[in-house]
């Protein structure tokens, strides 16, 4: 991996390292502020969020849904575009309690990500992010063998 991608992959994990603690703002920081037009899909949206004010009110909306949140990034392609442009895709796991008065089970996805960073002179930042989870049967099977190995270990 050469420099230019390994920096894009630090920041990709600093982004996703970002749910541990909720911190949206810092989510944003490592975002283009200089782009007019941010692209967000994530996968629960039923449209794309396009521009600064959907981005704000979807962060703002989730910090308020999700108790807690904790993601994990794999299986990195970084492609250098440019010099100073990457697309890059990995494999995100995410395991979210949603708040509310009831302790409620943790509900959790396994999503594709595909993202267009821009090199800036403060590091890498993303301008476009599309989370595409997997087919809901695909989905199913993956649950069905998380709960089965929680119970019988040596299946895994």
């Amino acid at each position: 991996m050469s420099g230019a991608e390994s920096e894009v992959v630090a920041t990709i994990r600093q982004y996703v390292a970002c749910a541990e603690t909720m911190d949206f703002a810092a989510r944003k920081a490592l975002w283009d502020h200089d782009e007019p037009l941010p692209i967000l899909c994530p996968e629960e949206a039923t449209e794309p969020l396009i521009g600064w004010q959907a981005l704000d009110a979807y962060w703002s909306r989730s910090r308020v849904t999700m108790a807690d949140l904790k993601a994990m990034a794999t299986h990195f392609t970084i492609t250098l575009l440019a010099d100073d442009v990457a697309l890059a895709t990995y494999d995100n796991r995410w395991i979210a309690h949603m708040a509310g008065p009831t302790e409620e089970p943790a509900i959790s996805a396994d999503v594709r990500m595909h993202a267009l960073l821009r090199k800036k002179p403060e590091g890498w930042r993303y301008f476009q992010l599309v989370e595409g989870p997997v087919d809901l049967m695909t989905m199913s099977r993956q649950a069905a063998h998380r709960s089965a190995v929680e119970l019988f270990p040596e299946l895994e």
